[in-house]
């Protein structure tokens, strides 16, 4: 969906390892993985394994610590979608450390319209509208241990805020915040 390809896109970015990508059927250019080829055969193709997910996560993680300060999503800002879904995850419970929620102001109107935004300000959830974590003085010590679903916030998180990174899943994120120590949910990247 819309909301992956985008948090696909900024990690990439971040990386600085990929400048341009098209995804077959859903960029203006590529209506086609043919078209998006150049009518040629592909060069490579590499088909994603749980192995390659787990070391991916091993490489966007900075630490081995399993002890988390805070949790920061949003990175590329949180759509309304995303938003619900961070609210299914977290139910009735609510986060026992730091949890920020990086949205622009358009999405932040229609949470506080529906009352999503009070909902979840309740069980823990810190909404940051049109900046994030790492570029703005928002964590409260000026090191630790940062858990979070992006890559992008996993790459710039050390140089820019002082935290080391744990990645996970929004579901591990969500858990872990609760919990108030990083959980794992191994099944998730089988």
């Amino acid at each position: 969906g819309e909301d992956r390809l985008k948090a696909f896109g900024a990690a990439a970015a971040s990386s600085g390892a990929v400048a341009l990508f098209h995804a077959a059927g859903v960029t203006p250019e590529a209506p086609d993985l043919d078209t998006a080829l150049g009518g040629r055969p592909p060069e490579r193709t590499i088909r994603v394994t749980a192995a390659m997910m787990r070391q991916a996560r091993r490489g966007l993680s900075t630490t081995e610590v399993q002890q988390i300060d805070a949790v920061a999503i949003g990175s590329p800002h949180l759509s309304a979608a995303e938003f619900h879904e961070l609210d299914r995850l977290l139910a009735s419970r609510k986060a026992r450390i730091p949890f920020y929620a990086c949205t622009g102001r358009h999405v932040l109107g229609e949470l506080g319209a529906s009352g999503l935004q009070a909902r979840l300000e309740a069980r823990g959830v810190t909404i940051v509208a049109d900046t994030c974590v790492v570029v703005t003085p928002i964590l409260k010590a000026v090191s630790g241990v940062l858990m979070t679903n992006s890559g992008k916030f996993a790459h710039y998180a050390p140089g820019n805020t002082g935290y080391s990174v744990q990645y996970g899943s929004l579901g591990e994120c969500v858990d872990s915040a609760v919990a108030g120590r990083m959980l794992r949910d191994e099944a998730f990247w089988a």
